[in-house]
């Protein structure tokens, strides 16, 4: 492994780690961020919920990738970084409005095995308010083969 490889790769890790340490709240189970939800303020996400979704869950997700979403339609602005302690792949991504009812997700390409990852961001919701979305962790995502 290279000096700069090893570096992006220890920067991506210390990074998560901050968010776990310094997020109010955090999720342990499952594959939501709903326990308890992430923090936005000072609007809130109302029933909103943020969830990352593999393979298990659905069906149409390629083996070896990750679905973050928020059941919001049309929200913008939540990020999530994502680290696989597995393969030491790591990456942030923007969650943005698809499919027929808008709602904000992504997918990546994160490699089977346990995923950690945290929401975070300047958040709008449908209904145009602005938020300080404060961390929500998840440490629970496994991703299957």
């Amino acid at each position: 492994m290279t000096v700069s490889t090893y570096l992006k790769r220890s920067a991506a890790a210390f990074g998560l780690c901050a968010g776990v340490v310094l997020a109010p709240s955090a999720a342990w189970a499952g594959t939501s961020f709903d326990d308890p939800p992430p923090s936005c303020v000072p609007i809130g996400l109302g029933d909103a919920t943020v969830e990352a979704e593999t393979g298990t869950e659905e069906s149409e997700l390629a083996p070896g990738t990750v679905e973050f979403e928020i059941d919001d339609g049309a929200g913008t602005g939540a990020n999530v970084v994502w680290v696989n302690t597995d393969n030491w792949q790591f990456g942030t991504v923007m969650l943005t409005p698809q499919g027929d009812e808008a709602e904000p997700k992504a997918t990546v390409s994160s490699g089977p095995g346990h995923v950690m990852a945290a929401v975070y961001g300047l958040y709008t919701d449908a209904e145009d308010q602005t938020c300080l979305l404060l961390p929500g962790v998840n440490t629970a995502i496994t991703v299957p083969r």
